[in-house]
């Protein structure tokens, strides 16, 4: 057994495991219980009154699932232990939110809310609520990296930028406070038990394995480089700027790994 496997070999009863899932579901109780869903809601959604809305509509962009995918490309051919867990928590993630949002049905604050009470940065999207995507997507990519990182400073900066993201789901208007809460329970688990399972999945480390996985990450950053959607231009160059960005930190892995061939 190797370093890796020892390292994770009870990390399902660790606090770090089990920890955001469980304060996600606390919430969720308190926030049904108190029925504190919409208050919540309104509170959040007007601080972009204060703060703008440019902040945020970055910011979310960070949630959505092909960025979190392109995010992985710099620890290509330097670390293929993170990059086999996410690509098995990914799926694990997918199965979670895309599972779920047609089995709930519920309906967002834009299906619901009258535009007097409502701010919507962004495009207006009305079904799917539960579990909200974005904030899926971010606690799998944040837990994926907290569990492999021994920095406590690097752990907290990803749990706090996981929390902000998922905020920003309902600053932007597009999601209600259970369905971000939802959305970290169900990443944060993703990213755990996709930990947990990659360890038993030696073939993923392998040259062969870690091209196909750096292959898939270059064609999905040079979709968002080339794809362009109408709206806002500053979150499309933002967009084309993670993806330029991870490509250029990849180049030394993936130069790495075309030497492995």
């Amino acid at each position: 057994m190797n370093k890796t496997d020892l390292r994770f070999r009870y990390l399902w009863i660790r606090p770090c495991f089990w920890g955001v899932p469980l304060v996600a579901l606390i919430s969720m109780a308190i926030i049904r219980a108190a029925d504190l869903n919409l208050p919540l809601f309104i509170w959040f959604n007007g601080l972009s009154h204060y703060t703008g809305g440019v902040l945020w509509s970055h910011l979310t962009l960070l949630g959505e699932g092909v960025v979190a995918l392109v995010l992985l490309l710099p620890f290509v051919g330097r670390r293929p232990d993170i990059v086999r867990a996410m690509m098995v928590a990914a799926l694990l993630a997918m199965v979670w939110a895309l599972g779920l949002k047609p089995l709930v049905g519920a309906m967002r604050p834009a299906a619901l809310l009258s535009a007097d009470v409502l701010t919507v940065i962004g495009p207006v999207l009305k079904q799917y609520s539960f579990p909200s995507g974005h904030t899926t997507t971010i606690f799998t990519l944040a837990g994926v990296l907290f569990l492999h990182s021994g920095s406590r400073g690097v752990r907290l900066a990803l749990l706090s930028l996981a929390v902000v993201v998922g905020c920003s789901r309902m600053i932007v208007g597009a999601h209600w406070p259970m369905d971000v809460l939802a959305g970290a329970f169900g990443g944060w688990l993703a990213a755990g038990f996709g930990t947990l399972l990659a360890q038993r999945w030696q073939a993923g480390l392998q040259p062969a394995a870690q091209r196909g996985f750096s292959l898939l990450l270059v064609m999905l950053a040079a979709w968002l480089l080339l794809y362009h959607r109408t709206g806002d231009l500053d979150v499309a160059i933002f967009r084309r700027a993670i993806a330029i960005s991870c490509l250029l930190l990849a180049l030394p892995g993936l130069w790495r790994l075309k030497k492995l061939w």
